[in-house]
């Protein structure tokens, strides 16, 4: 009888030992910190406009392809990569293609926004009114102004960056992704007879 009062006793004391232990030996996860709670609105603006900067050049020095979400793009070549002078050519959903003699880039767009204000000695405010929000998930949300509308309406386009470079855009009208660098034997080759075209209907 002793030896089993015993053994039922231990038992007990043991489980309630491993249980302690097992409790120790588990520690509490704890959250990531939300990169939007670690950087002020300051911080947030001024990365924000340094990738988009970034993103300009190098659009503007390695060529920039600009796809949209219904199929149509846009094949902007660098100025040192025009062909016979020509640096931009539309194509639409089906391919048909169009000269583009002026162009905004959709990625230089806001450093173009900032860069008009700078230059009319203007605030955040009226036809420069604009702001930047990071996004939980890393993107940006980037509003300005609609021109022509009542100063409240802003249009937003929320920005993919990937290794500190833009590589796409969700807009209100449309969706963009970009690919910079050297252009497709097969764009090029439609690239050049865009422009070939355009030079014959000119010299007609």
């Amino acid at each position: 009888m002793f030896s089993v009062r015993k053994t039922l006793t231990i038992i007990p004391t043991i489980a309630v030992m491993l249980i302690g232990l097992s409790a120790c030996s588990t520690p509490e996860a704890k959250p990531s910190p939300d990169p939007t709670n670690t950087k002020t609105q300051a911080q947030i603006e001024a990365e924000f406009l340094a990738i988009a900067a970034d993103s300009c050049a190098k659009a503007q020095t390695e060529n920039i392809v600009e796809k949209v979400g219904d199929g149509s793009k846009i094949i902007a070549l660098a100025k040192s990569n025009a062909y016979q002078d020509y640096s931009a050519v539309y194509f639409d959903p089906s391919g048909k293609p169009q000269v583009i003699y002026e162009m905004e880039l959709s990625v230089c767009s806001p450093g173009y926004l900032i860069s008009m204000m700078e230059e009319a000695n203007q605030t955040n405010s009226g036809d420069y009114k604009h702001s930047i929000k990071l996004n939980a998930d890393g993107t940006y949300t980037w509003s300005q102004r609609v021109w022509g509308e009542e100063e409240n309406v802003m249009q937003d386009t929320i920005f993919t960056v990937a290794e500190g470079i833009i590589t796409a855009a969700d807009g209100e009208a449309y969706d963009y992704t970009f690919e910079y660098g050297p252009i497709s034997d097969e764009e090029m080759g439609a690239f050049k007879a865009a422009i070939d075209a355009e030079i014959e209907r000119l010299s007609e």
